[in-house]
């Protein structure tokens, strides 16, 4: 099977004219233009004064903590055409010192004129939308999209963290006028911000990878956390939209159904075949015929992330060759499930960019897979679990209990949280050893490492446990 390089044009801005911003804010105020005048202006969307270009649009965005508006003197002098903005104070004093005159848009709120803007260009570029929410997975399963559908057509995805009510627009006003299939990654924090970010770019395709405990702090419940996913399903076209569950548990699949009336598929990954530290998907019959996905990552979670891609691009027409080609160019991005090999022979499974329960006894599981790692002494390091509220240290405590009975060398746990994991462990066979601090991880056990050595570090972002994975990496293990 050949590789494909799948990349993203880059340093791409959306141009809007005047007239396309009156079009997208058709409720906005105009000042400083008279009827009968014509306007060049034509220019891409900033939000930050400080790297405004000449020509560009500044558009005042206002929250908790910042008001974009106090800056609109320093985006007049950087160049910027005119101003989009919600409140004209800040704007009246810096006519009166400047003495000039400059465009204005007001609105009532210029984060929705900033989500208006991006549906507005969504929609005159008009690509296919593949929108993917879940409590983990998501990025992955992005990547994994991204690279299937960048096997056959120019692509734009979400960048970074660009997944929220800011990120989502600014995605989508990065995208070239040639794209064909926007992958958009949507997060969550409360009920009714899936629906918001759904609304801005309605998916033809919705993902929801999974619906576990990450996030509960915030709503409380297994269901209520369901109910806020599926909010993306809301947004489906019932006669052409598909929605697709990764992990079809039975309080997710409930309420998709009750939300949504079109197509919907569950995972359902029968046989799976090894190859190295690669998986096949070998259930899937494609007229007739069964085609082999293979994928460079490991584990039924990225599995179920690759069936979601898999699906998704089959709906939309792709070959189930093409999409093979496209998944085998898939490779693992940092702290995600990436398999990496230290200095001294071991192998190091770098899970450090986030965790929680559910993600947590997925990455283990994995890793006890002989056929993947088949190493003989395995460690797991793990880290604090954030955002699980009043549930904090009970899920730490059940964990730890799963924990109890698993086939591994030692249980290593680092921070304040995670103390109730070890505590959740005991009576376990193997060594529990609990850390404070994550520099004492590589002293602790980086002598012993060698190439029968297996070692798993994950946690949540916050826990920066990706400075154990770079201690690792670096350790001189056994003479």
């Amino acid at each position: 099977m050949n590789e494909v390089a799948y990349g993203q044009k880059t340093n791409y801005q959306a141009l809007f004219s005047l007239a396309d911003l009156i079009a997208a804010l058709p409720q906005a105020k105009l000042f400083g233009y008279e009827k009968g005048e014509i306007d060049s202006s034509i220019g891409a969307i900033s939000t930050d004064s400080r790297g405004i270009a000449t020509g560009q649009w500044y558009l005042a965005l206002k929250g908790e903590r910042f008001d974009g508006h106090r800056f609109v003197g320093d985006a007049i002098a950087r160049g910027a055409v005119g101003l989009i903005v919600s409140d004209l104070t800040h704007v009246d004093e810096v006519q009166a010192k400047s003495g000039t005159r400059f465009l204005i848009l007001q609105c009532s709120n210029t984060l929705e004129a900033y989500q208006a803007i991006a549906t507005y260009h969504l929609k005159r570029v008009n690509p296919k939308v593949i929108a993917i929410t879940g409590s983990s997975g998501k990025t992955t399963t992005k990547e994994m999209c991204a690279s299937v559908f960048g096997a056959q057509f120019s692509v734009h995805k979400s960048a970074a963290n660009e997944n929220n009510e800011i990120g989502l627009p600014k995605t989508i006003l990065l995208m070239p006028d040639d794209t064909q299939i926007l992958v958009a990654e949507m997060a969550m924090r409360g009920l009714g911000q899936i629906d918001e970010l759904a609304s801005i770019a309605a998916p033809d395709v919705a993902i929801i990878t999974n619906a576990g405990s990450a996030h509960i702090e915030l709503l409380g419940s297994l269901d209520n956390i369901a109910k806020a996913k599926c909010e993306l399903l809301s947004h489906l076209n019932v006669d052409s939209g598909l929605a697709l569950i990764g992990n079809p548990a039975a309080h997710l699949v409930k309420r998709a159904k009750e939300v949504y009336s079109g197509e919907i598929i569950l995972c359902d990954i029968e046989q799976l075949k090894e190859n190295e530290v690669s998986f096949a998907v070998t259930s899937f019959k494609i007229q007739g015929l069964e085609q082999e996905f293979l994928i460079h990552a490991h584990g039924l979670a990225h599995l179920q992330d690759a069936w979601c891609a898999i699906r998704a691009a089959l709906k939309l027409g792709m070959s189930a060759e093409t999409v093979a080609i496209g998944l085998f160019a898939y490779h693992s991005i940092d702290g995600r499930g990436n398999c990496l090999t230290a200095e001294n022979g071991a192998t190091i499974i770098d899970e450090s960019y986030n965790a929680n329960p559910d993600s947590m006894r997925c990455a283990v599981s994995t890793m006890l897979d002989t056929r993947v790692f088949p190493q003989q002494k395995k460690i797991v390091i793990l880290g604090d679990m954030g955002e699980l509220g009043a549930q904090t240290d009970s899920l730490h405590l059940e964990l730890g209990k799963w924990l109890r009975d698993k086939q591994i060398s030692q249980l290593i746990t680092v921070g304040i949280h995670s103390k109730r994991i070890a505590d959740g462990a005991i009576g376990a066979s193997y060594d529990i050893i609990h850390l404070s601090k994550n520099d004492e991880v590589v002293r602790l056990i980086g002598a012993e490492l060698d190439q029968e050595s297996c070692v798993i570090i994950k946690g949540s972002h916050a826990a920066q446990l990706e400075t154990v994975v770079a201690d690792l990496m670096s350790a001189p293990g056994r003479e």
